[in-house]
């Protein structure tokens, strides 16, 4: 009960402050982007001016009524995906209608009433062509519907994963990739916090794709090409997927856009209840398993919805929860029990940190196979010192073998969703809300059962959305969301938190935590746009503002420092090859107390289009974006903004790299020097050939400028000097020694590891530490925001009623993408000093420096043929063939 109650407490409380946000701010793209256009004629062809339009929602019954103007022509603007019913009355003529046009997300349609003279009150009723092609936009795309998505075989029942990849021209297998599996999002499902996924659009990286559901990006801040929120399918009414945007408006990112509609409510209450479950029983085992591991996934949940006043106000809301264990075989070379037994009873009361790792962190399996000595074990991997005589450690002793180990970590998950569609005003306002609480436990396996974990994770998401109808030709949108992911990693049990990390050479499993350490990823955006009808042209100017911010505590996870050991021998003594950290403070001439980090970032992106209706078979989409990412972000840590390695004077890089320092950018640590901002220009068409919308020709071109992930950058810098310093020994640096090495446990947690003895606390001239070499970041300080062309060209034909087949052609070009490296190393280095880097700039090691220097071109074209059924749902059939003229270089 008292859990329950916090939740309940917890959804309140997330309402109320939703609802306070709103008042207060009272103005992320639009939920409503359809429309459905037309030009009344009559059987000559003849336009019909001052012909009233009557639009219905056939599951709703929210009407929306319009004129066609002196042409004709006649447009009705930003309806909500679904069904809908067209009512086309003039003086003199017979009534005419259609039935089921189905409007898809983000599309307008077309219709093509031709009027009988005659009385109104007599009827001519037709039929709606399922097979539409696209006669209005540029853009080339797919939309799956929701007896699609809800029919289709769903892997892990993951939309993204399962049928993102049915759109020309977008690639990949459409697995999990590229996601935070280590902080939680574990294996394919609707309910983790950052997954990312297989999808290549154009020939493009997935980093480049964007995420939206009800109009609002869902893509996480951190990550480029990551998704915070994946609704479960079941709430699902569309899904929309376009290889290129040509409008303004939307489409940032260059990649495959990837829009969710969820379902609203209708006049009829109307719910459903599902199950999904698989498990071990139901699986075959791999040619590496003995058996196949325990595992288990059972999905249910159900949706309800319809109205709170007819015609009016309506609801839909849904609950799913997954129990699940996931089947892991990990295959390592691990310690045998003899090298156990062996190190625990003759090193135990020497303080050896093996042993307590051993007893700590005891390996998951026995070996079976691929035994190796202690005496092979110094042969195939020899040490820099003095191997121990055979009192120490017998040569003969077996150490190592091969096993293979079978877990079964857990994966459960929770998703409540809350939709909420109001219309007033004879349907002419509208105001909708959407809510989404997602909840997960992610295990990560490790071949050490104790080092495993379960990793907590949480996304809500928020939104808010108003249209205003001032007149038939003017009206405002405006919307405000809120999109949070968090996550945390707890501590290893025991003692193994004052233990530091381990990795013995040859030894598949080493030893290493992160936690206890927790992340927070806040993402606002505010959008408005104006949309004003002159004519044949549909102009919209608006704004996106989007203020973003990354939270981390990874104080436990830097804190604690690494060393590595040449082999499971010298681990066994005590011998490390290599230290790294732990972090120290430079100032307080200690270890690191508090390492938590705040990223923030603005962007905002004021644009106008047009889409002019040329004539009854050409439309024009002209376009014009300004992206503006100010200083890229600000970094700090507490109230001091981080110091980053900037390049100093010189004639080539190299020289720059060697004369480089430690410099803060800005008085409140800004990422880069400059602003970054470019217009985006975006022209698309869209030729209906024979006038009638059976064949059509569309295609465009669009300047993109691509956001950067603030964890391309921060990851690499979170320590620099002169705040903070990550030292790094090694044994093979001349003059140094085991008694350089500060290889110990920790009596308070990861803050209480001591630095290595004798380290310097002293900053030299370019801002590292005198005497020891630490690696740094940086990325250019005049940067340029990465720049992608893309253009595509494609025809549709419509057979029948029920059948399309197309053609298309995209190409991309893309320039300063953005590259790291290590900077500070040339060639030959390695070889002129027998294997040890002497490094350009002598004060740091590692300088990892990122640069917009990464150039990528490619080609695809596809083929594609789809066929709607009456029920609904639909088969698609695509071929992509792709190329890359240009591969990926570095200029």
């Amino acid at each position: 009960m008292r859990e329950t109650k916090g939740v309940l407490f917890s959804w309140a409380k997330s309402l109320s402050l939703l609802a306070l946000f709103f008042i207060v701010t009272l103005p992320a793209l639009s939920q409503y982007s359809s429309g459905i256009e037309g030009t009344v004629t009559d059987q000559s062809g003849a336009v019909i001016p001052s012909a009233q339009v009557t639009i219905t929602n056939q599951d709703t019954q929210v009407k929306q009524i319009a004129v066609s103007n002196t042409q004709g022509f006649v447009q009705i603007l930003h309806l909500a995906p679904g069904r809908y019913h067209a009512t086309v009355v003039a003086t003199g003529f017979s009534t005419w209608e259609q039935k089921d046009i189905d409007i898809e997300g983000s599309d307008v349609r077309t219709m093509y009433p031709k009027l009988s003279v005659g009385a109104i009150q007599s009827t001519v009723e037709v039929t709606a062509n399922s097979s539409a092609v696209e006669t209005t936009s540029g853009t080339i795309s797919r939309v799956l519907e929701q007896q699609t998505v809800e029919s289709a075989p769903l892997v892990g029942e993951n939309l993204y994963a399962s049928v993102a990849t049915l759109a020309p021209g977008v690639t990949g297998l459409g697995g999990s990739f590229g996601g935070a599996s280590g902080s939680g999002s574990q294996g394919t499902n609707s309910f983790n916090a950052e997954p990312g996924f297989q999808i290549i659009g154009a020939g493009q990286r997935q980093e480049a794709n964007e995420y939206q559901v009800d109009g609002t990006s869902v893509n996480g801040n951190s990550r480029d090409g990551i998704v915070n929120l994946t609704p479960e399918p079941d709430t699902v009414a569309q899904m929309k997927i376009s290889t290129d945007i040509f409008s303004a408006d939307k489409g940032r990112q260059s990649g495959a856009l990837i829009e969710v509609f969820t379902k609203p409510g209708t006049n009829q209450f109307h719910g459903d209840l599902s199950e999904f479950y698989t498990g071990s029983t139901l699986t075959a085992r791999t040619e590496f398993q003995s058996k196949v591991p325990r595992y288990l996934r059972n999905d249910f949940g159900g949706s309800v919805g319809g109205p709170i006043f007819k015609n009016k106000t309506f609801f839909f809301g849904s609950l799913f929860w997954s129990k699940s264990s996931q089947g892991v075989t990990l295959t390592q070379t691990m310690e045998t029990p003899e090298f156990v037994t062996y190190v625990t009873s003759h090193f135990s009361n020497s303080n050896s940190l093996a042993a307590a790792f051993f007893k700590g962190a005891p390996a998951g399996g026995v070996p079976t196979s691929g035994f190796q000595t202690v005496s092979q074990i110094e042969q195939s991997l020899v040490s820099p010192y003095i191997p121990p005589d055979n009192s120490v450690l017998p040569g003969n002793l077996v150490a190592l073998g091969n096993v293979s180990i079978n877990q079964s970590p857990i994966n459960n998950g929770f998703q409540g969703h809350v939709r909420i569609d109001h219309n007033f005003h004879d349907g002419n306002d509208k105001l909708f809300y959407s809510l989404f609480r997602n909840t997960t436990q992610g295990g990560v396996a490790n071949p050490r059962p104790n080092l495993a974990y379960v990793s907590p994770n949480a996304t809500w998401y928020h939104k808010v959305d108003y249209i205003h109808t001032f007149s038939a030709r003017l009206l405002n949108e405006v919307s405000v969301s809120y999109v949070r992911a968090d996550g945390t990693q707890p501590a290893a049990p025991n003692d193994l938190p004052n233990l530091p990390n381990a990795y013995p050479g040859g030894l598949g499993g080493g030893f290493s935590s992160w936690g206890p350490s927790g992340w927070v990823h806040n993402n606002w955006n505010w959008h408005d746009v104006l949309t004003y009808v002159q004519g044949s042209h549909n102009i919209r100017i608006g704004i996106d503002v989007d203020r973003q911010q990354d939270l981390d505590n990874f104080t436990a996870g830097l804190d604690r420092p690494s060393f590595s050991f040449t082999n499971i021998v010298d681990f066994a003594v005590d011998r490390p090859a290599s230290q790294s950290g732990p972090i120290v403070d430079v100032a307080a001439g200690s270890t690191a107390k508090s390492l938590y980090s705040r990223v923030l970032m603005l962007q905002t992106a004021p644009f106008l289009q047009d889409d002019w209706k040329v004539n009854k078979k050409l439309t024009l989409n002209l376009g014009l974006r300004w992206d503006y990412f100010g200083h890229l972000g600000t970094v700090s840590y507490g109230p001091n903004p981080l110091a980053l390695f900037t390049p100093g004077t010189g004639s080539t890089q190299e020289d720059k790299i060697a004369n480089g320092s430690m410099l803060v950018r800005g008085a409140n640590g800004q990422v880069v020097n400059n602003t970054l901002w470019r217009f985006a220009p975006r022209i698309g068409f869209a030729y209906d050939v024979f006038g009638n919308g059976s064949t059509a020709i569309h295609g465009g071109w669009g300047l993109y400028n691509n956001k950067i992930g603030d964890l391309s950058y921060v990851d690499g810098i979170r320590t620099n000097p002169p705040q903070f310093a990550n030292p790094s020994i090694s044994i093979y640096n001349a003059g140094t020694t085991l008694s350089n090495f500060s290889y110990g446990a920790s009596t308070s947690g990861p803050t209480g590891f001591a630095p290595p003895p004798g380290i310097s606390y002293q900053v030299d001239a370019h801002g590292g530490l005198v005497g020891t070499r630490i690696g740094v970041g940086g990325l250019q300080s005049n940067l340029i925001s990465p720049e992608v062309q893309d253009w595509s060209v494609g025809i549709q034909r419509s057979i029948g009623n029920s059948v399309v087949i197309e053609a298309d052609y995209f190409g991309t070009s893309s320039r300063h993408l953005y590259f790291q490296t290590d900077a500070n190393r040339y060639a030959g280095d390695l070889i002129q000093h027998n294997g040890t880097l002497s490094r350009l700039n002598p004060s740091f090691g590692a300088v990892t420096y990122g640069q917009s220097i990464g150039i990528a071109n490619a080609e695809v074209g596809a083929l594609a043929i789809s066929k709607r059924f009456t029920r609904g749902w639909s088969v698609h059939a695509i071929y992509n063939r792709s190329t890359t003229p240009a591969a990926t270089t570095m200029g």
